[in-house]
């Protein structure tokens, strides 16, 4: 079965956040035998046992700790590599998948069953973003939308696409090793080559030991490699937000230093809907190692915002955003066996200090 290097690239892609969001204190989740009641193996990989039926996972992780007052929490990511705005057709399957397997009942006829429980969420990657109505039903339902078709990702994705070409190009040569070659394969050797395989399961295929597979993929891990890793936060507002430091290392020697902090938030020079933010420090020491972080609010949420507004200056509507959406960012991070929760708090007198938005 051909497919299409569009496709290729979302299931490369999906490895790829599942690496570079690893510290957000997710384990991965790969095979039946880490649960064998909830989990459990399809004709197309990895499954979730659902109320009314099976459902198919490509990237399914567990995080290490249970939310006061919840069940263990489990994220599906999902990702899509498209030249147009992703549509509402690939939100309403997550909806109905979420929706099934929280359903999900390990209680038999008369007895009560002592079988773990968890809830599942679901998060979408799109490199082109997302069109309105697919925004709509997201928001409603607690779907997580995440953007990637800022300028900020252009060198990475430029890099996955262009492997999936060249994976697809070996995958229909029609060598008995390109014949030999499946989604799954390529998923294990990233897995293996990124590190992201859980030290509770051995390699899935003899696939995931091939070399020139992993020769092929070595351009995106190496990429992966550069960029480091994105953070994911929570603000006030209804969805999560993923930032990309231009230093890593630096955004967390700050935040090791002053886990709670001050910080300056402005939109880009582009003002409006799809206008990207950075995130800068109020300095609390003129010795200390600044950083900056980049990211998009969901266009939809944007739009509300910016054309709903009555006063249509600049500076009131974005000081508006930050008070409403963007005063409180925590970004939790797990390393080395410690979780660590950072709080970025919008200095709301920061806007006096500077020129721009």
């Amino acid at each position: 079965m051909k497919i299409s290097p569009a496709s290729l690239a979302g299931y490369i892609l999906e490895e790829v956040l599942a690496y570079l969001v690893r510290t957000t204190g997710y384990d991965l989740l790969v095979d039946p035998t880490q649960d064998p009641i909830a989990l459990t193996k399809g004709p197309n990989g990895l499954q979730v046992r659902g109320r009314g039926g099976d459902h198919q996972v490509d990237v399914l992780g567990q995080l290490r700790w249970v939310p006061t007052f919840t069940f263990p929490l489990r994220l599906f990511i999902e990702a899509k590599f498209r030249r147009n705005p992703m549509g509402i057709p690939v939100v309403r399957n997550a909806i109905g998948a979420v929706l099934d397997i929280n359903q999900f009942n390990q209680i038999g006829r008369g007895q009560v069953s002592l079988s773990p429980r968890y809830y599942y969420a679901y998060a979408i990657f799109s490199t082109s973003g997302f069109a309105d109505p697919a925004q709509d039903m997201a928001l409603a339902h607690q779907i997580s939308l995440i953007d990637l078709s800022g300028n900020e990702y252009s060198q990475l994705l430029t890099r996955i696409f262009q492997t999936a070409k060249d994976l697809s190009a070996a995958w229909s040569n029609g060598s008995e090793h390109g014949r030999s070659r499946s989604v799954q394969s390529i998923r294990d050797v990233l897995r293996r080559d990124l590190g992201t395989l859980p030290s509770d399961v051995g390699e899935v295929t003899d696939a995931s030991r091939d070399p020139e597979l992993s020769s092929l993929l070595s351009p995106v891990v190496s990429s992966c490699k550069e960029v480091g890793e994105l953070f994911v936060a929570m603000p006030n507002g209804p969805y999560m937000l993923l930032l990309k430091a231009r230093n890593p290392a630096n955004f967390l020697q700050f935040c090791m230093k002053y886990p709670r902090h001050k910080v300056r938030i402005q939109l880009g020079d582009a003002f409006g809907p799809s206008s990207p933010w950075t995130i800068t420090p109020m300095r609390t020491n003129p010795d200390d190692e600044t950083y900056e972080l980049s990211f998009m609010i969901p266009s939809r949420i944007s739009q509300w915002i910016f054309e709903g507004s009555t006063n249509r200056d600049p500076r009131s509507i974005a000081r508006s955003v930050k008070k409403t959406l963007l005063s409180n960012i925590s970004v939790i991070r797990h390393e080395e066996q410690q979780d660590y929760l950072f709080q970025l708090e919008w200095d709301s007198d920061s806007l006096l200090r500077g020129p721009r938005f």
